[in-house]
């Protein structure tokens, strides 16, 4: 009787074995199976090659449209209601790495007459074309449009920029507006001609 039990223990250790195996080789490949698929990678697009195009002057916001429907990336711009006032704007072509960089500069003014520049920049690579003499501020930049920003100071500017696929932002003013750069920060969107704006 005895030999009879030990037997079926032995069995019975071994069907639990082959279960656990069983088991094991069941749930990973149901990992296996339930692990999304990547992708075939894309190619990544590189940014159009633009054609030299005259420089584009504008004197009042009516003409903002015209800058925004030329430019090849959307815009950076004070929302309307935002209390800021529309001083002029230029739309531009520099040489850049063997090609073209267009950069869309608008200029406005505060309600107490203090001067705010905006600047969108394509390609969105194109970092040197920013003034030097800056330092990283203290302070960290504000996320704009969804992406963090750097904030960088000199002597008498704060200059906060961020990326997007399609074009490099820049928000530049005084220091004397350091404690309203939340609220300017928070009045800017992005412009293109498909929105109606």
């Amino acid at each position: 009787m005895s030999g009879g039990k030990k037997i079926w223990k032995i069995i019975g250790k071994i069907l639990g074995i082959l279960l656990s195996a069983a088991l094991l080789v069941l749930a990973a490949v149901s990992l296996i199976l339930a692990k999304p698929q990547e992708d075939e990678a894309q190619p990544v697009e590189s940014p159009p090659v633009m054609e030299h195009a005259p420089a584009l002057d504008i004197q009042n916001e009516n003409e903002l449209y015209q800058l925004i429907l030329d430019f090849p990336a959307p815009v950076m711009s004070f929302m309307s209601g935002s209390g800021m006032t529309f001083v002029s704007g230029v739309s531009s072509d520099t040489a850049w790495n063997g090609r073209f960089a267009r950069t869309a500069t608008l200029y406005w003014q505060t309600e107490e007459g203090v001067s705010v520049s905006l600047q969108t920049i394509v390609p969105a690579e194109a970092l040197s074309l920013l003034d030097g003499g800056f330092h990283f501020s203290d302070t960290e930049g504000p996320v704009l449009f969804g992406n963090l920003s750097i904030r960088m100071e000199n002597s008498r500017l704060i200059r906060i920029h961020t990326a997007t696929d399609r074009a490099l932002y820049v928000l530049q003013l005084p220091l004397s507006l350091r404690e309203q750069v939340p609220a300017l920060t928070q009045s800017l969107q992005l412009f293109a001609p498909h929105t109606g704006e």
